[in-house]
């Protein structure tokens, strides 16, 4: 018996661990610096509560960032909790599903059952106040998701740590955040470097790329979402085509990322094109395993089709077995859907709003 309870208990402990850690891209380029800021910012030795933001554009590397700092401030928390991708859950899920992530990770009870947002609100108040909690909210977009969720401080134990990581810096002015850290592009050493671990799997370009690839970071603009999927597409392109894809990826608007992901979309064949609209529009956050049996029904070849779309930087396989993929790649696709539909929902072959997909069901009854 004693044997049998060790088992569990390291087996609990292993679980503990693993939710704590949040798994972040090896290809790393100066984030130290923007790190450091940050930890500043949070003020690790104060007994107050704080709130921080991380704001800048999609793509820009706010998430791995904050994932970073989590790593690091976890170990001095008890309870804390990660909420990924907000925007998107909140679309796909409603608020109340948020809620009840929050208030069953810190509170370690997966019995809570939300039935409204309002009730959520109660139940974090009441029963979170007095817990110290390190809680990092991710892609938040508007003033719903923060008031549903961490709308006032006391609602949290004093010393709680909140982060917050926005593309719309309102979300930040309405909460009154105590500080706030803008994350802005590369410069062009910077640039080449996370470019070349993509291209070439190594610090540097090699000697007969060195032209095309400051071409290619000139491009991407110092947006290190732009050098992955450039540098990873390139990685699989033979040298003599380097310069026909820099031509076509030279003539797209600087500042216009959706239309340079659109080059990786292109060399897709239509089976990983159809996966990929379905990861973007419906399937983020869902097991592998379990796309991979739906898919093979319709003979999609999706294991194949995976490992292109990993290969190419448009999706992830993070831990737990889960399908990420960046927002900024997720929004290129739902505009496919909604470009191909002419802007109608009722033509869309996908539909990932719930509130849009129930009234499409109640017309058609």
């Amino acid at each position: 018996r004693e044997g049998e309870f060790a088992k569990k208990l390291t087996e609990e402990v292993f679980r503990e661990l693993k939710k704590a850690y949040l798994v972040v891209s090896d290809c790393l380029v100066s984030v130290d610096n923007h790190v450091d800021a940050i930890m500043e910012m949070i003020g690790a030795q104060t007994s107050e509560t704080r709130i921080i933001g991380i704001h800048g554009m999609g793509g820009i590397g706010k998430t791995t960032i904050a994932k970073i700092i989590y790593n690091q401030l976890s170990n001095n928390f008890e309870d804390r909790c990660f909420l990924s991708n907000i925007r998107e859950m909140s679309e796909r899920k409603g608020m109340e599903c948020l809620q009840n992530q929050l208030i069953s990770e810190i509170l370690k009870d997966k019995s809570m059952d939300i039935r409204n947002i309002d009730d959520g609100i109660k139940i974090i108040k009441d029963r979170l106040s007095n817990k110290r909690v390190l809680v990092l909210l991710d892609d938040v977009h508007e003033k719903n998701h923060t008031d549903a969720l961490v709308r006032e401080r006391n609602w949290f134990g004093k010393g709680s740590r909140l982060i917050i990581t926005t593309r719309n810096k309102e979300v930040l002015d309405v909460l009154e955040v105590d500080d706030r850290y803008e994350v802005n592009g590369m410069d062009l050493d910077q640039s080449l470097q996370l470019f070349s671990k993509h291209a070439f799997r190594s610090d540097s370009p090699l000697d007969e790329y060195i032209d095309q690839s400051k071409k290619a970071i000139d491009i991407a603009g110092g947006l290190p979402l732009a050098l992955e999927i450039i540098g990873s597409l390139l990685s699989r392109t033979e040298k003599k085509k380097w310069d026909l894809t820099l031509k076509k990826l030279e003539n797209i608007p600087h500042a216009e990322v959706q239309s340079k992901l659109k080059i990786s979309y292109d060399v897709l064949d239509s089976r990983q094109k159809h996966i990929f609209l379905d990861i973007a529009c419906l399937f983020i956050g869902y097991d592998k395993d379990i796309l991979v049996h739906f898919w093979d029904k319709f003979n999609f070849f999706p294991e194949d089709a995976i490992e292109v779309l990993q290969n190419t930087s448009l999706i992830k396989i993070i831990e737990d077995n889960e399908v990420w993929m960046h927002d900024q790649v997720r929004d290129f696709g739902r505009e496919i859907v909604r470009q191909e539909s002419n802007m109608k929902i009722e033509k869309q072959t996908r539909v990932w709003d719930h509130k849009q997909g129930f009234d499409l069901l109640r017309k058609h009854k």
